[in-house]
């Protein structure tokens, strides 16, 4: 039986955005940083990956920290078309 994970992406709009948002993130997330991936478009190419998946804890502190700016994306290993699913879960963008 084949199951379907799901993981987290933090995209950026600059790469000021991405360095503060690792700077802050590595403290409290197993987090890595990453080239977007194509199904996502974002300004500047670099993101995070989120290793473990606790959706609340992660968009919780998004919207209680006020200096990261991005946008979170649940992406599924899956996929349809040749494309992984992805759906946009929360933006903190300027």
């Amino acid at each position: 039986m084949i199951t379907h994970k799901e993981y987290y992406i933090l995209s950026f709009d600059t790469t000021t955005d991405a360095m503060q948002a690792e700077k802050q993130l590595k403290e409290i997330f197993n987090i890595a940083v990453m080239p977007v991936p194509r199904e996502i478009s974002s300004g500047c190419g670099l993101s995070i990956r989120f290793q473990e998946p606790d959706e609340n804890a992660i968009t919780n502190h998004l919207k209680d920290d006020p200096d990261i700016h991005g946008t979170l994306y649940k992406m599924s290993t899956q996929k349809v078309n040749g494309k992984r699913i992805v759906t946009k879960l929360f933006s903190s963008l300027k």
